[in-house]
């Protein structure tokens, strides 16, 4: 098993873990798979890029990870070992030091058609979002009155499978009117816990994944 206490002291199962490089600056986003603590040492994706691509990293070198324990994101140094190119490409990785307290930084971003709403009081909304990232969205809706507008605070609910929901306050950021009679806008939730967004966080990553396999 992977040393440590699962969630505290390394990503447990089936969980996004963010990935730093130190010389990279943007987001990187992987994932522990099945089996990815059985063994002494970590097994995760192959870091991808805001766009899906994964990146090259050459064995031996030093990279962070932060994942989310509970509610409390938690950081650690690990090297790469090895490279495995399957069907899936992962990285096997050894722990370098103790796990500690961290930041999540940015908010990766991936295309996706899923059922929303807008809601405020009566007014309700069922639209489809066009792309999503744990802090929010961007979709269209059919609209008949000038509600919403930017600035308005809206409940925004997304469907991220069959029958799992998450649903929050949310900041209407940008919003118009296409000539077809549709609104468009990009809203930004206020009030996800953190276990919220991670839920958010995973179904993008599994967009990108998705994405990454169609080449």
């Amino acid at each position: 098993m992977a040393d440590g206490v699962p969630g505290e002291d390394h990503p447990e199962e089936r969980s996004v873990v963010d990935v730093r490089l130190p010389d990279r600056e943007d987001l990187l986003v992987s994932f522990v798979p099945d089996g990815g603590t059985a063994g002494p040492d970590l097994v995760v994706t192959v870091a991808q890029d805001r766009g899906g691509r994964r990146v090259r990293v050459p064995v031996g070198d030093q990279l962070e990870l932060v994942w989310l324990d509970r509610d409390t994101p938690r950081a650690r140094t690990a090297e790469l070992l090895a490279v495995d190119l399957g069907a899936e490409p992962t990285w096997r990785l050894a722990f370098r030091g103790h796990s500690r307290s961290a930041q999540r930084r940015g908010a990766v971003r991936a295309p996706l058609s899923l059922p929303t709403e807008l809601a405020d009081g009566d007014q309700v909304l069922r639209g489809t979002s066009l792309d999503l990232s744990e802090t929010g969205l961007r979709g269209r809706w059919p609209v008949t009155t000038d509600w919403p507008d930017t600035g308005d605070t809206v409940t925004a609910t997304v469907e991220l499978t069959m029958g799992r929901w998450v649903t929050g306050t949310a900041d209407v950021r940008r919003a118009f009117r296409s000539g077809d009679g549709w609104l468009e806008a990009s809203v930004v939730f206020t009030d996800l816990s953190e276990r919220e967004q991670d839920q958010l966080r995973a179904r993008v990553f599994e967009r990108l994944r998705e994405l990454a396999r169609r080449g």
